[in-house]
C-alpha cells in the first residue's frame, strides 16, 4: 500500500479516548481526533519477523471502504485532519485522476482472504501470515501475496522462512549494503513452487501453524522445515548441497 504523503496518514494513537473517536498524533507533532472506524494498523517491513510480527504502535487513516473503493466522503473528523495538506495530497503524482484523500495500491490491505507478508529488506527472506479478518495493512516496505486459503497461506509461509528459500533467492535479490538484500516483487516472483503443491500444502502448513504459536523458533522445528521442504521439492541433500556452499550455510 502506498499513501504518497505519509505524514498526514500515519499517526499514533493516544490512550484514554473513547471507542468511536480517538486521539491522534502525526510525525510532525500535531495532535487531532480522528473516527476510531478510519484508523487500521500499520505493518512495516523492518518489523516483520519469520512467523510473527510485532506491533508497530502506528496506524493507518484509512479513507477507503470495505470494497476498497476510496470514499465518496470523509467523515468530519478525517476530514479536518487531512485538509490543512491537501495542497501535498493533491499534487502526489499517483492523485492525477483520484480523490484528494485516497491511497494506492490498496489491493494489499484486502482482509477478506489471508495474506503472506514480506520484508523487502534484508539478510533474508522474512514472512508471516496475517488471516482473513485482519485489519493489518502493509506499507510500502512490504510485499504481499493474497492466498486462496489459510492451509496456502501457512505453506507459502513456511517455504518463503526455509532455509532453501534463502539460499535459492540468495543467488537471484539485488543486493544491497551490509549483506542485505532487496526481496523485490519480480524477485519472489521467480521463486518456484513445488510441483505437487497439494502434498506439500497439507505437510508443510502444520510447521508454519507450529512455528507462529511458538515463542521462538526451535532448532528441532527448522530441522523439521528443511526435511519436509527438500521432500516437497523432491529433492536430496546432495542436490542442495552446492547452493547451500556457495550460500556459505
Amino acid at each position: 500500500m502506498k499513501s504518497g504523503f505519509n505524514l498526514a496518514f500515519i499517526v499514533r494513537r493516544v490512550p484514554g479516548v473513547d471507542d468511536r473517536v480517538v486521539g491522534v498524533t502525526a510525525a510532525n507533532g500535531r495532535s487531532g481526533m480522528i473516527e476510531a472506524t478510519l484508523l487500521r494498523p500499520v505493518v512495516r517491513g523492518e518489523s516483520i519477523r519469520p512467523w510473527r510480527l510485532p506491533e508497530s504502535g502506528d496506524s493507518i487513516v484509512w479513507t477507503h471502504a470495505p470494497n476498497g473503493h476510496v470514499l465518496d466522503r470523509l467523515p468530519p473528523l478525517a476530514a479536518h485532519w487531512l485538509s490543512p495538506w491537501r495542497r501535498q495530497l493533491v499534487s502526489r503524482a499517483d492523485a492525477r485522476h483520484a480523490r484528494w484523500w485516497s491511497l494506492f495500491r490498496v489491493d494489499a490491505a484486502r482482509q477478506d482472504r489471508p495474506r503472506v507478508i514480506w520484508a523487502d529488506l534484508g539478510r533474508a527472506p522474512r514472512a508471516t501470515m496475517l488471516e482473513a479478518g485482519d485489519p493489518c495493512v502493509p506499507i510500502n516496505s512490504c510485499y504481499v501475496a493474497v492466498c486462496p486459503d489459510e492451509t496456502d497461506a501457512l505453506a507459502l509461509t513456511a517455504l518463503l522462512n526455509s532455509v532453501v528459500a534463502e539460499a535459492w533467492l540468495a543467488a537471484l535479490a539485488e543486493p544491497a549494503r551490509g549483506g542485505y538484500r532487496r526481496f523485490l516483487g519480480w524477485t519472489m516472483s521467480l521463486f518456484p513452487l513445488p510441483a505437487d503443491w497439494a502434498r506439500a500444502r497439507d505437510t508443510l502448513a502444520p510447521l508454519a501453524a507450529a512455528a507462529m504459536r511458538s515463542v521462538e523458533d526451535p532448532l528441532a522445528l527448522r530441522v523439521a522445515l528443511l526435511e519436509e521442504t527438500l521432500a516437497a521439492y523432491r529433492l536430496r541433500h546432495s542436490h542442495l548441497a552446492p547452493l547451500l556452499a556457495w550460500f556459505g550455510r
